[in-house]
């Protein structure tokens, strides 16, 4: 009986170690996707903020577009729509139309990164 007590008690054991592992795995490859993403998200931002400053330098727009692409992996699905919808409407258009779809592409991006908030304000550019 003691036999049979022991190998219940060392599968139990071996058996909460795999879950243990497998659960720990997934987590830490969570947080991993989720520092990619918030790196990917700043330097989209930065991005966009050097080709708002000044739009006519090709490498401040190869730079933007290299970040976008970058997003458009590992963005989530909404981000990646809220970029497409900036893009279409917002980009060169008037300024309160320009704010708009940049506030929800910021919402959008606030989101994914699981950061909550109950009155996001009104976001722009500035030019420096």
């Amino acid at each position: 009986m003691e036999i049979i007590i022991s190998i219940v008690g060392a599968s139990t054991a071996i058996l909460i170690a795999i879950v243990g592992a497998i659960l720990s795995h997934r987590h830490n490859k969570d947080l991993q996707i989720a520092k990619l993403k918030e790196e990917h998200y700043v330097s989209y931002i930065a991005a966009l903020h050097n080709l708002a400053s000044n739009n006519r330098d090709i490498p401040h727009l190869r730079e933007y577009t290299y970040r976008r692409d970058k997003l458009l992996i590992v963005g989530s699905e909404r981000v990646v729509k809220a970029i497409l919808l900036y893009e279409e409407k917002a980009v060169g258009k008037a300024s309160d139309l320009h704010d708009k779809y940049l506030t929800e592409l910021i919402k959008e991006i606030r989101k994914d990164l699981k950061i909550r908030d109950k009155n996001f304000p009104s976001v722009s550019l500035k030019k420096n």
